[in-house]
């Protein structure tokens, strides 16, 4: 049998196993123990009886003789019968052993001095160990009835002895049900230990599986974390370095473009500390620090109109109240992303103007530029839309707070607008 399959084993007194696992072997206790234990004693049985009819045969009439030789041979069949037979069904069974029973029933009434109450003993016990107890109790008024009714018709027992024959099979009855309870007991146990494992297994693989995605979020959340400060920070860098080059190319002619390296440089030393401060901030976070929020958005609006020359203004309406931190990081993320894209496609002197809306059940932010003539179109602006990672983490940190987040060309420049819940449990949390 393939290994790992579950394989049914079949008990000759107990009856067919259910299939959990496989049997152990060695102990009387266990389901080959059994057979190894029953074997032997019942062939011992059969071997007793037979020995003694033997004994008892010298004399005899023929058909006495006949008849005690086809006794012990269907004694003997039923119980070989009874462990040669690998089918499930019990009803075949029931009846080798009936007429195992029967046959020894014969052979005490015919040969008394012979032991043929050892076959009708082994049939109680082997009845009471192999059916279900209702089944195994009518089985066994089969053989007790007329084993009562053979040995008070025969005269040959009395009232006494028969009594006492009647609660050694019952004994004997009662000890083979209880052995097949014992059983059940234990296969059943072996059953539930075995799914108890596999829901063990099942476990902790879900738990492996819980956390390897949330390394997965975290590592997205650190994505976009990083995205968005060193993304804002480096750009507004690139906008400084960028007009310095063009101011020393000037400064030859221009002694004022002096100065304006310096302020650019200012400017530069500046964006560069906030960039650090932002970083801090962000680790700050990790370990449960406070996070950035709407509080803070008036002063990167200023900061950012500095750095790049934006004409940036925000405007905010509705009721102000607290929000949950990662609503007010969300907010604060997608307008620095904003910014930065629009210094970088729209140009210096391109305003953007910022509204952050307050409503009953929820915040609303929305960013509009107006580009320059002579600026990038709607090609580039499109693929900042659908290819750039900074708005597609934003949309995605959007999402993951029950949100969304929209952005596109517009006939002056380029939108970009966050709706979020006003409270996280409203959507999934990260």
């Amino acid at each position: 049998m393939p290994a790992g399959r579950p394989a049914f084993t079949v008990d000759a007194m107990t009856g067919p196993v259910q299939p959990t696992r496989a049997p152990e072997r060695g102990t009387p206790w266990s389901v080959g123990g059994y057979v190894r234990l029953t074997r032997p004693i019942s062939a011992a049985a059969v071997a007793v009886a037979a020995v003694g009819v033997a004994l008892e045969l010298p004399g005899r009439s023929a058909a006495v003789i006949a008849g005690a030789i086809v006794a012990v041979l269907v004694a003997a069949g039923g119980i070989a019968f009874l462990f040669l037979s690998r089918s499930r069904a019990t009803l075949p069974d029931t009846v080798a052993l009936i007429a195992a029973g029967l046959a020894g029933i014969s052979l005490a009434t015919t040969l008394p001095n012979a032991p043929g109450l050892v076959i009708v003993f082994l049939s109680f016990a082997a009845l009471g160990m192999r059916l279900p107890p209702r089944q195994a109790i009518a089985a066994a008024l089969v053989v007790f009835v007329p084993m009562n009714l053979a040995f008070w018709l025969a005269g040959k027992a009395s009232l006494a002895q028969i009594g006492s024959q009647d609660v050694g099979a019952a004994f004997l009855f009662a000890i083979g049900a209880f052995t097949r309870s014992a059983r059940i007991v234990q296969d059943q146990a072996r059953a539930a230990q075995a799914r108890a494992e596999a829901l063990l297994i099942q476990l902790r693989a879900s738990q492996a599986a819980q956390a390897e995605a949330a390394a997965l979020t975290e590592r997205a959340r650190l994505a976009r974390e990083i995205h968005d400060i060193l993304a804002h920070t480096l750009s507004g860098l690139v906008l400084s370095l960028d007009t310095m080059e063009l101011l020393g190319r000037q400064a030859a002619d221009d002694p004022a473009a002096v100065d304006q390296m310096r302020a650019q440089v200012a400017r530069s030393q500046r964006i560069a500390r906030d960039g650090l401060a932002d970083t801090k901030r962000a680790i700050a976070a990790l370990r449960g620090d406070q996070l950035p929020g709407p509080a803070l958005l008036d002063q990167l609006v200023r900061d950012t109109a500095a750095a790049t020359g934006l004409q940036a203004e925000l405007s905010v309406s509705g009721t102000e109240r607290p929000l949950p931190p990662e609503i007010g990081l969300a907010l604060y993320r997608t307008a620095q992303e904003a910014l930065t894209n629009s210094a970088k496609y729209s140009g210096p002197g391109a305003t953007v103007r910022l509204r952050l809306s307050y409503a009953a059940d929820g915040v609303e932010l929305a960013v509009q530029d107006a580009r320059q003539a002579g600026q990038p179109g709607s090609a580039a602006e499109a693929a900042l839309t659908f290819g750039g990672y900074g708005l597609t983490g934003m949309r995605e940190r959007a999402e993951l707070l029950g949100g969304s987040l929209t952005a596109g060309p517009t006939e002056a420049g380029f939108g970009v607008l966050l709706r979020l819940p006003a409270d996280v449990a409203n959507g999934s949390s990260r």
